[in-house]
């Protein structure tokens, strides 16, 4: 019985490419936020506990933290200094969306993807001795190389599947391939605390986390190219199947006047700023949550931190599938976008709110967080793919567009939590989850009544709508 390996055919049993690419993408993003999130649970261990702190402004006196003998806590970074270091990421992150969505438009999505992962890893490995002599400096630094690196994987992800999805697929595969940020969220919260509490050094997480990068790295080079065109391996098939859905446009360029003034851009805008305001918030401060409220130790803390994660990543996939379905059925893509978006993005932060109001409750507040982030994966085939649903030619450029302006809600957010949490009061984390409560609720009633899913008349190559116009059939650019 025949075995091809890179050609994913195994006698008469053939994978498509195309799901091949997207759970590639998958993984991209899921090592991408190894390599992002191990700080946001090493730093609660790098740092000198403030105990005396503690003891004056303790919200949940009856948990207490679980001393574990752990090699580190020798930096004396207080609060706004802790928050800075986390969020200097972001200001890379935001700089590097749009010219790296662009690359990807313009050359291919496979050469940026790759480049931007293996500067991840290198920062990675260099990061634990160069913090251990640079000090907070070295750490701000390579937090922003590491957001330069980064910035791009989420508009290059879009890019590849304006390629590669059929409109038939569209929803599932980006369902597929974003749910990777939010796998790598769980994976890389629980296994770094793992890592540091069996081997009793926090630097450790960041030396797995490259080689495990590196190895996915391995495999993209043979296996993901930037179009169907171009892959060695794809059936005949498949290529023509995917080469009549998907056009390729001869001659790139972007009408930046027209979508700089498209209602539906700033739609889709409003509603991923309400998300990733929520999402980032999560990301990046949970842990500080987790152990200055409910006093959890890296291990615990890192396990319920990462719960929520896994179970969004879970429901992207399954809403994603349910969508296509629903759609196929009859129901207007338009509602399925609207309604997934506005319970995507209000339901988490009401749940956000709720838990912080419960008072000293482990379980009820972890529940509440995991329900809020299951219903947060109705978001991914709401807004997210709304972007391909306007575009075909410029996805990646709208995608880097919206997502490195909506970036800067991780600089926006840390700093809120770092300005308003200074003493890690339950008091304290309530005025931070209202703030995000009201940013989902007005941002994403704009996008309900405002947003659209019909193909803007701005994304038609001028030799496209002569094409239609005149009533012609053949292939388009």
């Amino acid at each position: 019985m025949p075995f091809k390996p890179l050609s994913c055919v195994y006698g008469k049993v053939t994978i498509p490419q195309r799901f091949i690419v997207g759970i590639m993408l998958q993984l991209a993003l899921i090592n991408s936020y190894h390599l992002r999130v191990v700080l946001n649970i090493a730093i609660t261990e790098m740092i000198r506990p403030p105990q005396e702190q503690e003891k004056e402004y303790d919200s949940c006196p009856e948990f207490k933290h679980e001393k574990l003998d752990i090699k580190g806590g020798t930096f004396d970074w207080p609060t706004w200094l802790r928050a800075f270091i986390l969020y200097a990421f972001f200001i890379g992150y935001a700089l590097s969306q749009l010219p790296g969505g662009w690359l990807a438009d313009r050359i291919g999505a496979r050469h940026v993807m790759g480049t931007c992962m293996l500067v991840s890893i290198t920062v990675s490995l260099v990061f634990p001795i160069s913090v251990e002599y640079g000090g907070h400096q070295a750490a701000i630094g390579l937090r922003a190389v590491l957001g330069l690196a980064q910035g791009p994987m989420y508009p290059t992800t879009s890019s590849f599947l304006q390629k590669w999805a059929p409109v038939s697929e569209r929803t599932f595969l980006a369902g597929i391939a974003f749910s990777g940020g939010n796998l790598g969220a769980f994976t890389g919260n629980l296994l770094t605390g793992v890592i540091i509490k069996e081997t009793s050094n926090w630097p450790n997480a960041f030396y797995a986390w490259a080689v495990v990068a590196f190895v996915w790295y391995i495999f993209y080079l043979f296996m993901v190219f930037s179009r169907p065109s171009t892959h060695p391996f794809i059936t005949e098939k498949e290529l023509k199947m995917l080469s009549e859905e998907l056009e390729e446009s001869k001659k790139f360029v972007v009408p930046w006047t027209q979508i700089l003034r498209s209602v539906p851009v700033y739609c889709i805008l409003l509603s991923q700023l309400a998300h990733d305001y929520t999402y980032f918030t999560l990301v990046t401060d949970l842990p500080k949550y987790m152990k200055d409220i409910l006093k959890l130790n890296i291990k615990d803390n890192a396990t319920f931190s990462a719960i929520p994660f896994l179970i969004l990543g879970l429901s992207n996939v399954l809403f994603s599938k349910l969508s296509d379905f629903m759609i196929k059925r009859g129901c207007r893509t338009v509602v399925m976008r609207k309604v997934y978006s506005f319970v995507g993005n209000v339901f988490p932060a009401i749940c956000m709110v709720t838990a912080a109001h419960i008072g000293c409750t482990r379980a009820g507040a972890i529940t509440l967080y995991t329900v809020g982030m299951f219903f947060m994966g109705l978001y991914y085939p709401g807004t997210m793919v709304n972007i391909n649903d306007i575009s075909r030619h410029y996805s990646g450029t709208i995608m880097a567009l919206t997502n490195g302006l909506c970036s800067l809600t991780g600089i926006v957010g840390t700093f809120v939590v770092g300005h308003l949490t200074p003493h890690g009061t339950i008091e304290e984390w309530r005025k931070v989850f209202w703030i995000v409560f009201g940013v989902c609720t007005i941002n994403t009633t704009i996008y309900v009544i405002f947003g659209k899913v019909d193909r803007q008349p701005w994304d038609y190559p001028k030799e496209e709508k002569e094409e239609e116009e005149g009533g012609g059939g053949g292939k388009t650019e």
